[in-house]
């Protein structure tokens, strides 16, 4: 209903990690290029992004990973962490081509070893990326961190990115053999009120939206207030503003409708 009132080739607001709505707002494009240089030129072990629920941690991901393919970059991605150490090391190693893994935990240990450096060799530079990290276990998170080990006098053979909602960072920073390893730290702020316009108008025009102004000046400003510029939230309210005004006939979201709209989600 809503593509077909408001003349769109695709849903505008889905709140999927698509690349194709990659808005680079000014703090994401700082947080991607510093994140995309520390993962593949200064590779120093570890990097930590964390952010609020729903400040768009997974899509820096995608977009990392959309980045780095057809690079020397292998991405590994672990995209829900609650899984015990050697479950983990058995991903990684079938992220890097050792398929199936060795049966026992040394001897997956041993054969990671053997693969990442002879991965080196060729020129490869894989990266584990791990969302949700702080649902990561204690023991789970030292494993990680023993996976940045793996190297040689002039690099690390394995580049650590760790995603994760703020209280990752204290849980790093209360492990000091995890913490020291920590050479990128980005949090992802909410948008600013002028961003979520822009992050609007760029998702619309990717969805084929080719009209004039859908949103008023006003229900920017509600939309970019209630969602508090936390992207999952004004996905979810442009949405619903988009089903009202089709269902309702209307040409045009006028910021009364985005006020009873974010009220009804409270």
């Amino acid at each position: 209903m809503i593509e077909e009132h408001w003349k769109l080739s695709r849903r505008a607001f889905a709140n999927t990690p698509d690349p194709d709505f990659v808005y680079r707002s000014p703090a994401f494009a700082e947080g991607f290029a510093r994140l995309v240089y520390d993962a593949t030129e200064l590779r120093g072990g570890l990097s930590l992004i964390t952010g609020e629920i729903g400040c768009g941690k997974t899509m820096l991901a995608q977009a990392l990973a959309d980045r780095l393919a057809d690079s020397p970059c292998d991405v590994i991605a672990l995209p829900y962490p609650k899984v015990t150490p050697t479950q983990m090391l058995a991903a990684v190693a079938r992220g890097i081509g050792i398929d199936p893994p060795p049966r026992g935990k040394l001897a997956v240990i041993m054969a990671l070893g053997e693969r990442l450096a002879q991965l080196h060799r060729d020129g490869r530079r894989p990266v584990l990326v791990v969302d949700e990290a702080q649902l990561a276990s204690p023991s789970l998170l030292e494993e990680i961190r023993l996976l940045t080990n793996y190297e040689d006098r002039q690099d690390k053979h394995l580049h650590v990115v760790l995603l994760g909602q703020p209280e990752l960072r204290d849980r790093v920073r209360k492990r000091p053999q995890i913490d020291q390893r920590v050479s990128l730290r980005f949090h992802v702020e909410p948008m600013e009120p002028e961003d979520v316009r822009g992050y609007v108008e760029h998702r619309l025009r990717v969805a084929g939206w080719s009209g004039g102004q859908m949103f008023t000046e006003d229900a920017m400003a509600t939309l970019a207030a209630r969602s508090e510029g936390v992207p999952r939230r004004v996905n979810t309210l442009a949405t619903q503003a988009l089903f009202v005004g089709a269902m309702r006939q209307l040409g045009q979201i006028g910021g009364e409708l985005m006020a009873d709209v974010a009220d009804d989600q409270e």
